[in-house]
């Protein structure tokens, strides 16, 4: 009940007019409003028109600070930081004057002021209250700290997540849409492609695809994979802007939301064309060395073969007629059998997998090696030019890394020519450079140089491309025509010769390489000349002879006995070391194959020496060339032969095997 109470005055005296009222439902509907605004996640302050606070709610206590009998009865600016406070009565005073429904400070950040002292982002709502005591405006309040916390994280979140994208350079990492359109797109996409965001974002995937494969419907294929697997990964070519292709390694992975609805792709790519390339040239290094092996291991019987024939043919040629057709016919038979020992000497220098032995050499027997070489692998349409200048001093370097600067500017060459051909031309020349001239050359040392200059008639190159020649990988070639490490190798060896290496070259105009390396400085003795070094003096000496081969036993064995040598032949190794354990001092020179079954020459070469430790010893070997002369000498090798060999070269190893000293 609400009771009132009234005096009065009657002719009957004083008198109470009492009014009672049922406030039950008032009640209520206090309790039940006291109730919402109590329980409501927003903060609920209730104010006069005097801006005075009637009514605060439990999260206004929690949001500012103040318990809320110390807020009623005080007026609203209390809450209000110092900086808005004098104003706010006029915009209150606005509200009331119009008052509506609406948020406060629209369009503007606002801020509650704590009890102590720190200010609090808020948004605020305002609802006026018409009441029978008049007009009330009805405030709520949410605290919005928790919220720019999260939105401060999640920005910091996406900075990080923009900046880990934008530094992943070697990863192109950009989302699709559903149809497969670029909706994003980062640095290093833009770095691998070429294209910037602006020139992406908006177009289909498929721009990066190649036009044969746009056709056949590869690109809508990689994302219906992704749609029915969940994610697609594979490798392929792709198109950079400016035209040149590079090849991907994809991932791409569909995006689906909380329904399991398709809402795009996530799409990251990387270019592994260097990858690829490396894995070829590892595979080309691995097959050059298997053919390597392969020659290595044919080398031995073809040799053998070969020996024979020019063997044999040589004592028969000795024995024919002068001027007789025979001996015309064996000439025949000994030009050929010598052309097959070059080439397969050629084939093995160029194709054998070793450290390089850098000693002085003389370019011109090399560059000759290999254009001859080059003749047989280039198109009759090249024509081949030479000037090799015999005055050029020897340089110290490795001849199979010359070999390889000859094949792969020749081949550079070839391509650039195409179908249509044109010349070749290779000059070796002496080339002294003074202080001044070494002056304006990087590198350029001055002194005597041997220099070899490529040039070639073929399409040339543009300044931008001539930048970039000596980059590993960098080729202008398609797909599989070349690795692009050329150059690039070339360009090493020759630095490490401490040498130069010039490209000039314009569009149209051909290519000129022009290569300088150093004269090799040498101290060695010059070799007696023939006439020299006085009478050999076979009579009397003995050779011990080993080859498991009869043939070329007796071959080598006819060959020694014609030049006045006595020859004892073996074709076991191990019967070889009982008959030299036998008389150790009979033999003034042991000459011994290598590749023998039960006991290699090496072997028998180190066993002999036990026995007499002064033995001079010569082998006769397909592969001798390719172990280290110190360790031959250390095994009391003196001198090594290769197989196949001609009597002279016979005879001329044997008298040099008796000529220097055994240190033992």
């Amino acid at each position: 009940l609400e009771i009132g109470l009234n005096p009065v005055k009657t002719d009957h005296g004083m008198i109470v007019l009492a009014s009672v009222v049922d406030i039950s439902a008032r009640k209520r509907a206090e309790r039940r409003f006291h109730a919402a605004v109590e329980s409501s996640p927003s903060g609920m302050i209730l104010t006069d028109a005097n801006g005075r606070i009637v009514l605060v709610n439990r999260e206004i206590e929690r949001i500012f600070g103040y318990q809320r009998q110390e807020l009623l009865g005080r007026t609203v600016e209390v809450l209000v930081p110092a900086r808005a406070r004098e104003p706010h009565p006029g915009l209150r005073e606005g509200f009331y004057e119009s008052p509506r429904t609406r948020p406060a400070g629209r369009g503007r950040q606002l801020f509650g002021l704590r009890k102590d002292g720190v200010e609090v982002p808020v948004e605020i709502g305002l609802n006026p209250i018409d009441t029978d005591e008049g007009l009330f405006v009805l405030s709520s309040i949410i605290d919005l700290t928790a919220r720019r916390r999260a939105e401060r994280e999640l920005n910091q979140s996406e900075d990080r997540y923009r900046l880990l994208l934008d530094q992943l350079q070697d990863y192109a990492i950009f989302m699709l849409d559903p149809g497969g359109k670029v909706e994003s797109w980062n640095a290093g996409a833009e770095r691998v492609t070429g294209y910037v965001a602006d020139e992406a974002v908006g177009r289909n995937f498929a721009f990066l695809f190649p036009e044969d494969q746009r056709r056949a419907g590869q690109p809508e294929e990689c994302l219906a994979i992704a749609r029915r697997e969940g994610r697609y990964e594979g490798e392929g070519w792709r198109v950079r802007k400016d035209g040149a292709r590079y090849l991907e390694s994809v991932y791409l992975r569909s995006v689906l939301d909380e329904q399991g609805t398709l809402t795009g792709f996530a799409r990251v790519a990387r270019d592994v064309t260097a990858r690829r390339m490396l894995e070829d040239q590892l595979r080309q290094s691995q097959k050059m060395e298997a053919v390597g092996t392969l020659a290595g291991g044919v080398a031995h019987d073809f040799n053998n073969i070969l020996l024979a024939i020019i063997g044999y043919t040589e004592l028969a040629h000795r024995m024919a007629p002068q001027d007789s057709e025979l001996r015309t016919d064996l000439d025949q038979v000994l030009g050929a059998a010598e052309r097959g020992r070059q080439l397969v000497k050629r084939i093995l220098a160029f194709s054998r997998q070793r450290e390089a032995v850098r000693a002085p050499v003389h370019l011109e027997r090399l560059v000759r090696e290999a254009l001859q070489l080059l003749r047989a692998s280039l198109p009759t349409t090249i024509e081949m030019r030479h000037h090799l200048d015999p005055e050029t001093p020897p340089v110290l370097a490795d001849e199979t890394e010359i070999h390889q600067i000859l094949m792969n500017l020749a081949t550079n060459s070839s391509h650039s020519m195409g179908e249509k051909g044109g010349v070749l031309e290779v000059n070796l020349t002496p080339f002294i450079v003074d202080e001044a001239e070494a002056g304006t050359v990087r590198d350029l040392r001055p002194g005597l140089h041997a220099r070899l200059v490529v040039s070639d008639n073929g399409r040339g190159m543009s300044p931008a491309v001539l930048e970039r020649v000596f980059e590993p990988f960098f080729t202008t070639k398609a797909a599989g025509e070349g690795t692009g490490l050329g150059l690039s190798v070339i360009h090493g060896i020759v630095r490490s010769y401490e040498g130069t290496v010039h490209i000039t070259s314009h569009p149209g105009e051909g290519t000129t390489v022009e290569i300088c390396l150093p004269a090799a400085e040498s101290d060695a003795p010059r070799a007696l000349s023939a006439s020299s070094r006085g009478p050999m003096g076979h009579a009397g000496r003995s050779i011990l002879l080993v080859d498991d081969e009869r043939l070329l036993a007796e071959l080598v064995r006819r060959q020694l006995e014609s030049m006045g040598y006595s020859v004892t032949a073996h074709t076991s190794s191990l019967e070889a070391l009982e008959a030299f354990r036998a008389r150790p001092e009979s033999f003034d020179l042991v000459v011994t194959d290598n590749t023998m079954p039960r006991m290699t020459g090496i072997a028998l070469a180190q066993e002999l020496r036990k026995l007499r430790g002064d033995q001079r010893i010569m082998m006769i070997s397909g592969i001798g060339e390719q172990l280290e002369p110190d360790a031959l000498r250390a095994k009391g090798i003196v001198r090594v032969l290769p197989k196949p060999h001609t009597i002279k070269e016979l005879e001329e190893a044997v008298r040099l095997a008796f000529e220097p000293p055994i240190h033992t």
